[in-house]
């Protein structure tokens, strides 16, 4: 029988359950306001039902604000990532950070039964941190690599 100390943390101990889905036809301007109603970073961008995507605050400054696009005509088609990548919400946390570093994302849907039920975030996956450490426990490599990218960003990408 395992111990409660060697028990795996998982996704669902973790992620966000404050899930906002918008309709594939939003506009970039109606996602901004909802976003900030909400209190939210990312959205699920669903079609038919369907999840098809996942629009982030950084999508929207990169694909609107960056562009010039007028936010008033810009789909959510137009400037959410696709196809969505997501993890088991039963998963260990240690695999939802390989699939972001592995993604080079951020957001991270999460599902049980075919369905989505939650998002995972790097400011999730700093909790999850935060908590361990003070735990004095060890860190799992994959969720620094996360938080702490080996590369650093190139002086090209600051201009």
């Amino acid at each position: 029988m395992a111990s409660a100390e060697s028990k795996s943390t998982l996704v669902g101990d973790y992620m966000s359950k404050r899930l906002v889905t918008i309709d594939s036809d939003t506009t970039a301007s109606e996602i901004a306001n909802m976003m900030l109603e909400r209190q939210v970073s990312a959205v699920i961008v669903v079609d038919s039902g369907k999840p098809v995507g996942i629009l982030t605050e950084r999508d929207l400054t990169r694909q609107v604000v960056a562009k010039d696009c007028p936010p008033s005509k810009t789909p959510a088609t137009a400037i959410m990532s696709t196809p969505l990548v997501y993890v088991d919400q039963d998963s260990p946390i240690e695999r939802a950070a390989e699939v972001m570093s592995k993604n080079g994302i951020r957001h991270l849907a999460v599902e049980a039964g075919n369905k989505i039920t939650g998002m995972i975030t790097t400011t999730d996956l700093s909790r999850y941190v935060k908590e361990k450490m003070l735990d004095t426990k060890r860190i799992s490599h994959s969720v620094l690599e996360v938080l702490y990218p080996s590369e650093e960003p190139s002086e090209e990408s600051w201009h």
